[in-house]
């Protein structure tokens, strides 16, 4: 069964690069339950999920003249659709990280409808701001940079021009002045 799953592949992607373009469908048909179930479990949202797919369908297209072989095709196909939506989610991860503080709604922050909740979120969202701009800098802009933009110690420390260990320091030190001000960090 699966040598015949194969030959038949080979044959599809044989007739695709001699200019049969319509074989290609045969390859969407059998594998975009799978391509759909990858972009799906990256993204979390059905729609951009859909999206994803024809996506990682386009990229596959272009890309199969440089299909090898040396896996299998839906080997082949899994890796492009992971990456494809990889990129997808570090750039609208990206658009989040952008995002100041002071922007961010009431619904970004709640994550239980009750109303309680509701009050209680927005009441700590609105300390997390109070505690975060009565930090001098530089504390504050590392803070920003590594727990909301979400950069790494290296990627603040190239940006602000200084070095890993200084970076570390002041994120130990900008804790500890908010947990003086009652504001727990972890």
């Amino acid at each position: 069964m699966e040598e015949g799953r194969i030959l038949e592949e080979a044959e599809w992607i044989s007739a695709v690069l001699s200019g049969q373009h319509e074989a290609f469908g045969h390859l969407v048909t059998r594998y975009q339950g799978l391509v759909y179930r990858v972009c799906l479990k990256i993204t979390g949202e059905a729609e951009s999920a859909k999206d994803m797919a024809q996506e990682v369908f386009i990229k596959a297209y272009k890309a199969l003249p440089s299909f090898r072989g040396q896996s299998s095709f839906s080997t082949w196909l899994y890796r492009i659709a992971y990456r494809t939506c990889l990129d997808w989610k570090r750039a609208n991860d990206r658009e989040w990280r952008h995002r100041s503080t002071a922007t961010y709604t009431e619904n970004d922050w709640i994550t239980s409808q009750t109303p309680e909740h509701a009050a209680l979120r927005k009441e700590a969202s609105a300390e997390l701001d109070e505690n975060l701009n009565s930090l001098a800098e530089p504390y504050r802009s590392v803070v920003q940079l590594y727990y909301f933009q979400r950069h790494s110690y290296q990627e603040i420390a190239e940006q602000k021009g200084v070095s890993v260990k200084t970076v570390e320091s002041q994120l130990y030190r900008a804790r500890q002045m908010m947990r003086k001000s009652g504001e727990e960090w972890r």
